[in-house]
């Protein structure tokens, strides 16, 4: 069973199993008040009040490597691809994890180094000036 087929069981049906102890049905009472159940899908409401879809499992690899490997702009690091990842609206418990072992197995990543001393451009130096030096005042009195 997954984590959350209490949840989602309670959710719907209202109904708490009676094997649970008395503190698992409370931990179960106040963990269901942060998730929401519409028609076969699992909301979170997350800790900056924006409510995410839960993901399967079967799933959640296929999101990563979209987010992670976009043609727009990717092969980003773990925290990164997890912040692409919930601004697309998803959640699972595991996503921070998930992403970081993405990205370090991923081949083009792990390819992809940083510049070397010998790839640098030469610095060039920037003449200074004075903004005052480009005005010329005349400071002679008249009589």
């Amino acid at each position: 069973m997954p984590w959350f087929a209490n949840i989602a069981n309670f959710l719907v049906t209202g109904i708490i199993l009676y094997e649970l102890s008395s503190n698992q049905r409370k931990k179960l009472k106040r963990d269901s008040l942060d998730y929401y159940w519409d028609e076969s899908y699992l909301f979170k409401i997350c800790n900056d009040g924006v409510i995410r879809r839960y993901v399967p499992d079967e799933e959640q690899l296929s999101i990563l490597d979209a987010c992670h490997s976009s043609p727009y702009g990717g092969h980003h690091g773990g925290a990164m691809t997890t912040s692409k990842v919930l601004s697309c609206g998803f959640y699972w418990p595991t996503l921070y994890k998930d992403a970081s072992e993405l990205v370090k197995k991923c081949d083009e990543c792990q390819r992809a180094g940083g510049i070397s001393k010998k790839d640098e451009m030469p610095l060039i130096t920037i003449l200074e000036v004075d903004i005052f030096d480009v005005w010329a005042i005349d400071f002679r009195v008249r009589l």
